[in-house]
């Protein structure tokens, strides 16, 4: 017995040894150390994420408590106030799959392999938001909708003249579909709030799913671009820490929405791409709501191919983002850019990805166990590690991007692996 209680300590223990190893050897150690030090210094480089990230779990507990209240007990959305912790037992065996269609029957039938398989994709989504967007902005963005069409502190105003100064003509166009996609922000809290039960009295619930599906899509790219900003401001934020430049929170938001008209010209290729692959197809499928094969199919076509194939899209230009931020360039000379890039420093950005993979794997990895173990957020246990979680997630996202800007210019000048490259 105690030689088997000593077997079972050699996994974790290897696994912490092998962490510690990898840590303190990969050649980009001084940025993620960097990333710590900014972390330290604006701590609003994670509470903000952390903020918006609470505050859409505060949504979605307000929302089921709201259900559990006013709908009739038989309707009620199911909760349980006692603590528990149940893990299906490992039923399937990999090892006695010989052929692919066993191999790939036990990997999708199996809740573990399931839970695996979740957590890879969550995990591939989360490192290619470092790149794009990595930040939870509904409902929010509501306000932030709310906050632009009102002009405030003249944001509005510096938005407007930074596109019409970068686009010429064609900015009225982009200015317009980000004042729709505002609109459709507002809107969706209402659609997809209290106000759900007495819509699905008035309107039938096909066509209620069905028109608030496009609300969402034109919702979802406010969120999109909204994120985007407040990614462009953090980076910035990194950015004047690194270069010992002085700033107040007013005129470094004005930079960033000026920086943002740079980085729009990306994000609507990211837009036009994820709506193509996406959101376009989920619309169709619920405008086929009654045929539950193509429903299915297609929604299994977005999650397993749709959504891997984006976020593998958006690591691979790693660089743009961060490229027009610092730089202003155009699309093309942004491209150039990153495949000079890429060539001089894959070697320091590839062990940046398998690094950050592994965090951002590990704690989707947990997060998925506990809610499996939890039995989903409809416990009191699930609830609460709703709230946990997004503050360890807003965390280890803003440590890794804040790495990823130090990366960023630590290649361009050179200095990789210098210790005393930054003295403040």
């Amino acid at each position: 017995m105690s030689s088997m209680l000593h077997r079972q300590w050699l996994l974790p223990l290897g696994v912490l040894l092998g962490y510690a190893l990898l840590m303190s050897t990969n050649v980009v150690r001084q940025p993620l150390l960097d990333g710590l030090r900014a972390l330290r210094r604006y701590r609003r480089l994670w509470t903000i994420p952390a903020g918006l990230g609470i505050c859409y779990a505060l949504f979605q507990a307000a929302l089921a408590l709201f259900f559990y209240t006013v709908l009739p007990m038989e309707e009620q959305p199911a909760f349980g106030w006692k603590f528990s912790w149940a893990i299906p037992p490992w039923t399937s065996q990999i090892s006695e799959a010989h052929t692919l269609h066993d191999w790939l029957t036990v990997f999708f039938a199996d809740p573990h392999w399931q839970l695996v398989r979740d957590a890879a994709l969550d995990g591939l989504e989360a490192l290619a938001g470092l790149f794009n967007d990595t930040i939870t902005t509904f409902p929010l963005s509501a306000i932030a909708a709310i906050l632009l069409l009102a002009n405030w502190e003249g944001h509005h105003a510096t938005l407007r003249n930074a596109l019409r100064k970068r686009m010429g003509k064609r900015a009225w166009i982009v200015h317009t579909g980000i004042l729709i996609c505002a609109i459709s922000a507002i809107v969706k809290p209402v659609l997809f709030g209290p106000s759900l039960i007495y819509l699905n009295r008035i309107a039938p619930g096909l066509v209620l799913v069905r028109w608030t599906s496009i609300v969402d899509w034109f919702s979802s790219m406010f969120e999109y671009l909204f994120g985007v900003g407040v990614q462009v401001y953090l980076i910035l934020v990194v950015y004047t820490w690194l270069r010992g430049i002085t700033w107040t929170p007013i005129h470094l938001m004005d930079l960033a929405i000026r920086r943002f008209s740079f980085v729009v010209k990306w994000a609507a290729i990211v837009m036009a791409f994820s709506s193509l692959l996406i959101d376009l197809p989920r619309i169709a499928a619920f405008f086929r709501f009654d045929d539950t094969r193509f429903l299915v199919n297609t929604l299994n076509y977005t999650d397993h191919f749709s959504r891997p194939l984006l976020s593998l899209f958006l690591i691979f230009f790693s660089t743009m983002q961060i490229t027009l931020t610092f730089h202003s360039e155009t699309l093309g000379k942004a491209m150039a850019q990153h495949w000079i890039y890429l060539r001089r420093y894959w070697w320091q950005i590839g062990w940046f990805l398998v690094i950050a993979g592994i965090h951002l794997f590990g704690l989707a990895l947990l997060d998925h166990w506990l809610m499996l173990g939890f039995g989903g957020d409809s416990t009191s246990a699930g609830l609460i590690w709703s709230f946990v979680h997004p503050l360890l997630g807003a965390f280890l996202a803003a440590w890794l991007l804040a790495s990823w800007v130090s990366l960023y210019k630590r290649c361009e000048t050179g200095r990789v692996q210098t210790q005393d490259w930054i003295p403040f």
